[in-house]
């Protein structure tokens, strides 16, 4: 009787240390993931330059609204770098009194993001915001010309 109790006791010892073990794994990997304001993904939209041009421009796409849910960072988008574009992007959002809501990582062409972190979160309501593209070469990561719009952020 004795053997069965040590034994018994040994198994609920090493299933409450597996247990734990696998509660920490599951913890460290959502911390990580807190760390990283956006996951980088394929990305390509159709879009025509204004005019046929002789030279290679940079395309910027381009936003007259945007739709966030309130009272949470985690957002869902879609921005990013044509895959036509000989040049990498940061692009940074920003309400228009300078607040900065979310800043990208280098976006090589044809990489683009669907799923932010802000900065901080918004309540409901309607905002005046901008969105400015940084343009930096693929060859020496110089900067190149860059462009930004304001655009209407609604917040539901």
């Amino acid at each position: 009787m004795k053997r069965k109790t040590i034994i018994i006791i040994v198994l609920i010892a090493a299933a409450a240390a597996a247990a734990g073990i696998f509660w920490f794994v599951a913890n460290q990997k959502k911390q990580e993931a807190k760390h990283v304001s956006a996951e980088v993904v394929a990305w390509d939209v159709d879009i025509e330059p204004e005019e046929p041009a002789e030279e290679k421009q940079i395309m910027i796409p381009g936003y007259t609204s945007m739709v966030m849910n309130a009272n949470t960072k985690e957002q869902t988008v879609s921005m990013g770098n044509p895959a036509d574009n000989m040049c990498n992007f940061i692009i940074v959002l920003k309400l228009a009194d300078g607040t900065k809501l979310f800043e990208s990582q280098e976006l090589k062409p044809g990489e683009g993001l669907e799923e932010i972190y802000l900065e901080q979160e918004l309540e409901a309501g309607e905002y005046q915001a901008i969105i400015e593209y940084k343009c930096y070469s693929i060859e020496d990561n110089s900067p190149l010309n860059g462009s930004s719009a304001e655009f209407q952020l609604y917040v539901k």
